[in-house]
Order: structure tokens, then C-alpha cells, then sequence
């Protein structure tokens, strides 16, 4: 547990000081949802159907600050790919911190919590992100896919 959440971490404060010209969009609060679809390049085991997903976002114009928790859904999945629906909160862009307003540029992005091994630990052999492929990065309005892999 304490692994997944220093993991989680990290990646919110290195995708916070990443570099966001490729990803920069203006707040559209029109949004009441984001659909994201799980992909895999190479075949996975599960498990545990349980997981969890997350959606971040983060000022695109502000470095080195934490993203904030947009979004968050559980699901039950035994296979791959599939496709899950967020739904986003009236006017979410007040939820982020530092305070933005609607013309800011956004930085949204996803995080996954899957035990799909089903040995009680997120970790070795689990389901997760595959950053190599693609950093997670969502776009509002757009198809949104997210490469995953078996943790090795």
C-alpha cells in the first residue's frame, strides 16, 4: 500500500513538472464526462477484476505543484481492452489547486490502482500504466487511450 501510494505520488509531481506544450487545453466546464480506454500491447493476466481509476489535473503553466484529484471510479474488468466513462464534477476546474480560472491551459491525466494478480498488493505482476509507451495524458472531448502492461 505504502508503495502504490509513493508511486502515485510520483507520478503526480513528475507529471506536474513535465513539459505540457503538446498537452495544454483551455477549460471547456461544458465537460460532464471523459471516456478513457485501457489498452494492451501484450497480453495480461487478471485476476482480480477490481480496480481503481483516477483522473489528475494540474495548471499547464505552473511547475513543480501537485495535481489535483479531479475524478475517481472503481470498476470490475476480466479482460482488455475496455473502455470506462468518468463523470466530472460541475465546474471541477474550481476543484484544482493552485486556484486556476476557464482560460487556463489544463494538464488532465489518469492513474491506475489495480491488485489484477489478486495477491493483496499493488505491485510485481499487477496490471499498470505503461509510461513507455505513452505518458497517460487525457484530453476533454477527445478519445482518450492509455496504454497498460503486467508489471514485470
Amino acid at each position: 500500500m505504502i508503495k502504490s501510494i509513493i508511486s502515485l505520488l510520483s507520478v503526480a509531481l513528475i507529471s506536474s513538472s513535465c513539459s505540457t506544450i503538446q498537452h495544454k487545453e483551455k477549460m471547456d466546464s461544458t465537460k460532464n464526462s471523459v471516456s478513457v480506454k485501457l489498452q494492451n500491447s501484450n497480453p495480461v493476466t487478471i485476476k482480480n477484476p477490481s480496480g481503481k481509476i483516477t483522473l489528475y489535473a494540474v495548471a499547464a503553466n505552473i511547475a513543480d505543484v501537485p495535481a489535483t484529484i479531479i475524478a475517481e471510479k472503481s470498476f470490475k474488468q476480466s479482460e482488455l481492452p475496455f473502455e470506462i466513462k468518468l463523470d466530472l464534477p460541475k465546474n471541477h476546474y474550481k476543484l484544482i489547486k493552485p486556484a486556476v480560472n476557464e482560460t487556463d491551459p489544463i494538464k488532465y491525466y489518469v492513474a491506475l490502482e489495480w491488485d489484477s494478480n489478486g495477491d493483496g498488493t499493488v505491485g510485481k505482476g499487477d496490471v499498470r500504466v505503461d509510461f513507455n509507451k505513452k505518458f497517460p495524458t487525457i484530453s476533454l472531448g477527445n478519445n482518450n487511450e492509455v496504454f497498460v502492461l503486467q508489471a514485470e
